[in-house]
C-alpha cells in the first residue's frame, strides 16, 4: 500500500497509475488524511468456456451433447474377409 499526497499525485500521476495497474493500492491523502484510493480495475475478460456458450446461444457453434455414443465400428474387411488391419500388418 502506497500513500501519496494530492500535490505529489498530480505531479506524478502516470507513475502512480502504473503502480495501481501493477496491483499496488495507492491511497491518496489530503493533509495526512486518506480521501481516495487507486486500485487495479478487475479484468472483464470472459473465459473460453463463457465465449463458447455465447457462440452456442447465437447458433454459430453447437456444443457436444452429454450422451455418450459408444458404438464401436465394425472392422473393415477385404474381399478375402480378412480385416484390413491384418492385411496392412502383413504388407509391412
Amino acid at each position: 500500500m502506497i500513500y501519496v499526497g494530492v500535490r505529489d499525485l498530480k505531479a506524478k500521476l502516470s507513475e502512480y497509475l502504473d503502480k495501481a495497474r501493477l496491483g499496488d493500492e495507492v491511497i491518496v491523502t489530503e493533509h495526512g488524511k486518506p480521501i481516495a484510493r487507486l486500485i487495479k480495475e478487475p479484468s472483464k475478460q470472459k473465459t473460453t468456456i463463457d465465449k463458447m456458450y455465447l457462440l452456442a446461444e447465437k447458433g454459430i457453434i453447437q456444443l457436444p451433447s452429454k450422451e455418450k455414443k459408444s458404438k464401436s465400428a465394425a472392422p473393415l474387411t477385404t474381399k478375402s474377409k480378412i480385416p484390413a488391419s491384418e492385411t496392412l500388418l502383413n504388407d509391412r
